[in-house]
């Protein structure tokens, strides 16, 4: 009985270390998750500023005189010209 206590105790130690190095790791991956959700908002806010950004662009370009500057070439000539 006596001996198997050392082995038992060396197999807790080493049970306990591996507990903290995976709490470790879960800490760092965690704070990983955190990082990446932060981009994902960031990206989702700087799509929903270029959507707008486009729409104003199509709403202008429908409104303006040379709305057809992007479907004929003579148009670009004389909006070149101005």
């Amino acid at each position: 009985m006596r001996g198997m206590l050392p082995k038992v105790s060396e197999e807790r130690d080493k049970m306990w270390e591996k507990v903290k190095q995976c709490s470790e790791q879960n800490m760092l991956l965690n704070s990983e998750i955190n990082v990446l959700k932060e981009k994902i908002e960031t990206l989702d806010e700087d799509i929903l500023v270029k959507e707008g950004q486009i729409t104003i662009l199509k709403d202008s370009i429908g409104k303006r005189p040379y709305g057809d500057l992007l479907g004929s070439p003579d148009s670009m000539h004389e909006f070149l010209l101005r």
